[in-house]
């Protein structure tokens, strides 16, 4: 293709109807940007509407404040090639007062003629309305001069610009040039977005290499010093700066599964952020957040709340999938997805601890969690919160109130004691063994109660915490079947908590037995107790090694 051809596409209709959009974004649009992120987009070819032979090699750009943040941010693609389930951007777009952003490639950068960038003008003919010299000259000559898209000049070359710069104005673009950045050609669409963002007094600065083509959808991009224009027939030309090219820059550019830009970076938004929407998805950022994509099923639902502006908030990481479910985490809450059930919204909670660390006490490799959390020592109600993973990250299964013993919480590394102090032990415990009067389908070992059950609670005894048979009741041995029956059911149905017992520890004698999980939600002598249908749909989703997590808020959480 040459020179002159691709510049005639630069205007095609879809090219001119981005241009004439541009203009009314200059007040959404930051007054500064960061440094462009590197790697640079991957180029398939170096686009003959600029000039690069002769040129000077651009330096590496001083940066400055971004767009939407002083850091950019680097994630990986969520979802690897496409966001899961890639439906179109949801109809309604993030809520902002910005428009469209609207401007011509002959706007004209405020300036005053001077000395050429270079010590001496190369010779022109003398019949160009203005001469063309230095580097300025260098490239338009390389360009092909007269003959080049960008064809006569039009203006003195003018210098005086930001960073000792200089432009030079032709019938169909410019050059412009910086010590810094060297001299590098703008025309088309891309120069429409450069001036209607100040040209080189804007928040991009100076151009830092040619327009670069042959991108998928037939786009293109030109770098500058603090960030790109990207531009396609299907999209118009878009700037991209700051935290948000960070993150579109991690993602592949306009290569990954975000595609080109689609409007402005549009800031303005709850709690300091800003946006920028894409042909597949959208970049939000906030100052406590940072910059990451949402896209696919989970952008859709994610608008449905209200996206930034809803009770879900920013999102806070990126799209993770694994076993062909994917999840993401926003302030508010998480979004997950499967194949059978579309997207679900999850709840914000303590099983998000164990996703950030925040836990004290780790999963240790279960794949359910169940917290029982105390606010105070000496307080017996408890906040239950059973956890499953999702793409590998833990959500509140349900969320329900209970009881622990009457006198509450020992602490950490404490031992509860034998059941008539009343306390319970603090600390993480795996469940493996429940019992009651009929299995009501867990995976856990289970034991069928009969007159004869008994649990050991004589220490210095063979049968001290754990579970036997026999006809009497003797000292602290505790008749199961006796609390299975009476009126209150506590033992209807329970799961064994392996405290001072395997397969968590040994058994130590008098440090405490019996510590179970069970209904009839009371005070205990020791144990956690939920309402009956929780304790049932606990035991219905447990596997042998599903954890327990017990104490005080202040012990349990970082």
């Amino acid at each position: 293709m040459t020179r002159r051809r691709r510049f005639l596409s630069a205007l095609c209709p879809a090219a001119i109807a981005a241009v004439v959009s541009l203009a009314s974004a200059l007040a959404a649009v930051p007054a500064e940007a960061t440094t462009a992120p590197s790697p640079a987009p991957v180029a398939t070819a170096t686009a003959s509407t600029t000039a690069e032979a002769g040129t000077p090699t651009p330096s590496t750009p001083a940066s400055s404040t971004p767009p939407s943040s002083t850091t950019a941010s680097s994630t990986p693609d969520p979802s690897s090639t496409s966001p899961t389930s890639s439906p179109a951007a949801p109809a309604t777009a993030p809520s902002t007062a910005s428009a469209t952003a609207s401007a011509t490639p002959s706007a004209t950068p405020s300036g005053t003629t001077g000395t050429s960038p270079s010590a001496a003008p190369a010779a022109t003919a003398a019949a160009l309305p203005y001469p063309v010299g230095g580097a300025i000259g260098a490239v338009w000559t390389a360009a092909g001069g007269e003959s080049s898209f960008l064809g006569l000049p039009v203006g003195p070359e003018t210098c005086g610009q930001p960073d000792s710069g200089c432009f030079q104005a032709f019938e169909h673009g410019y050059i412009f040039w910086s010590p810094a950045t060297g001299a590098w050609a703008v025309n088309g669409a891309i120069l429409g977005t450069y001036a209607a963002l100040g040209h080189n007094r804007g928040w991009l600065g100076y151009p830092t290499g040619p327009e670069t083509c042959g991108q998928p959808s037939g786009g293109c991009f030109q770098a500058f010093q603090h960030g790109y224009i990207f531009w396609s027939p299907a999209t118009g030309a878009w700037a991209v700066g700051g935290a948000i090219l960070g993150t579109y820059a991690a993602l592949g550019h306009n290569r990954g599964w975000l595609g080109y830009p689609t409007g402005p970076e549009t800031c303005g938004q709850p709690s300091g952020g800003c946006f920028q929407a894409f042909q597949h998805g959208y970049v939000f950022w906030s100052p406590t957040t940072g910059a990451w994509a949402v896209g696919g099923a989970i952008l859709s639902r994610y608008a449905s709340y209200g996206h930034n502006r809803g009770i879900l908030g920013y999102p806070v990481g990126p799209e993770v999938c694994a076993g062909g479910e994917c999840i993401q985490t926003f302030q508010g809450g998480l979004i997950g997805w499967s194949p059978a059930q579309g997207t679900t919204v999850y709840a914000m909670s303590e099983c998000n601890t164990l996703n950030n660390g925040r836990s004290v006490y780790g999963a240790n490799g279960s794949a359910r969690v169940t917290f029982a959390i105390a606010e105070a020592y000496g307080v017996t109600g408890v906040t239950a919160v059973n956890c499953f993973k999702v793409a590998g990250l833990f959500v509140p299964q349900w969320i329900t109130d209970g009881q622990a013993g009457k006198a509450g919480f020992k602490a950490p590394g404490v031992p509860s004691g034998p059941t008539r102090y009343d306390y319970s032990p603090s600390g993480s415990y795996t469940v493996t063994e429940a019992f009651g009067v009929g299995n009501p389908g867990t995976a856990l070992q289970y034991t069928t109660l009969n007159p004869n059950s008994r649990w050991g609670g004589n220490p210095w005894t063979p049968t001290y915490n754990t579970y036997f048979e026999s006809s009497s009741w003797v000292g602290y041995d505790e008749n199961m079947w006796y609390f299975a029956t009476r009126s209150t059911h506590d033992y209807r149905q329970g799961a064994v908590i392996n405290y001072n017992r395997p397969p968590d520890s040994e058994i130590v004698q008098d440090a405490g037995f019996a510590i179970f999980l069970h209904e009839n939600k009371s005070p205990t002598a020791g144990c956690l107790a939920l309402d009956d249908w929780a304790v049932v749909d606990f035991l219905q989703r447990s596997r042998p090694g599903d954890r327990i997590i017990m104490g005080v808020r202040s012990d349990l959480f970082r």
